[in-house]
């Protein structure tokens, strides 16, 4: 099963190009999309990491609180940031006792559905710059724009969902370890469930609400028409990202 290629850029643990994954009409261009965990110790050296892969764009959907605790290391670098927070799937969300990724994940689709499409829309709309999205682990809020970007272009249904899955082995160990003890200084105890929230991408969760939009709305596009993306910029997206092979 195809899934994107991690980058070891300096100071990231997640940092991913989605290219390569197979699409109805071709593949997933590489080079124009990645996704990542937090980027707040790129250093110069992730800088370098960045500027080399010609990153243009960057999308930030933590909250506030996230953004001023672990500011993006972007000194230097000529990038847009585009700051779309969303609370759900956020540090200070995983102390919510008894929450589950499916419920964190609905109301992504539910509640913050105009993150979701301007995030897109600003995707299609990229041109020769490179994107990145992110969050702080890259798993849930990114794992959500990322994988509704790829079904809106016709990305193997499968192939997004291992793609999702994937993630939970990125983040095992010293990010994990990290994320449990900073939210303990907040109060949050450590478990099973907490490490689940924290740094698991069960195939469930991302299936789960994968199947209420297409219950619901019977495909991810027709989702994101709904929710205010225009054909035009679905158009575009799949241009952007679809190599067709011609």
């Amino acid at each position: 099963m195809e899934i994107s290629t991690r980058i070891p850029v300096p100071g990231t643990f997640n940092f991913r190009d989605v290219g390569g994954l197979p699409a109805v009409t071709g593949t997933v261009r590489e080079g124009v999309l990645f996704r990542s965990d937090g980027l707040h110790r790129l250093g110069e050296a992730g800088r370098a990491v960045l500027r080399e892969l010609g990153v243009g764009i960057v999308i930030d959907l933590r909250d506030e609180n996230e953004a001023e605790y672990m500011p993006d290391d972007l000194k230097g670098l000529e990038v847009e940031v585009l700051r779309l927070p969303v609370f759900e799937g956020s540090g200070a969300s995983q102390g919510a006792g008894g929450i589950s990724l499916e419920a964190l994940y609905h109301r992504i689709v539910t509640q913050h559905t105009s993150v979701v499409v301007s995030a897109l829309r600003e995707i299609a709309s990229a041109g020769e710059r490179a994107v990145v999205v992110h969050c702080t682990a890259g798993k849930d809020r990114t794992g959500i724009v990322v994988a509704l970007a790829l079904m809106a272009v016709g990305v193997d249904r499968e192939s997004v969902i291992a793609d999702y899955v994937v993630t939970e082995s990125n983040l095992a160990g010293e990010w994990l370890e990290e994320m449990v003890t900073m939210v303990g200084r907040f109060g949050v105890p450590d478990s099973p469930e907490l490490r689940t929230l924290m740094g698991g991408s069960p195939r469930e969760a991302i299936e789960g609400v994968l199947d209420t939009i297409e219950r619901e709305h019977g495909s991810t596009r027709e989702y994101l028409l709904a929710s205010g993306l225009h054909l035009s910029e679905l158009a575009a997206l799949e241009s952007l990202l679809i190599d067709d092979g011609r």
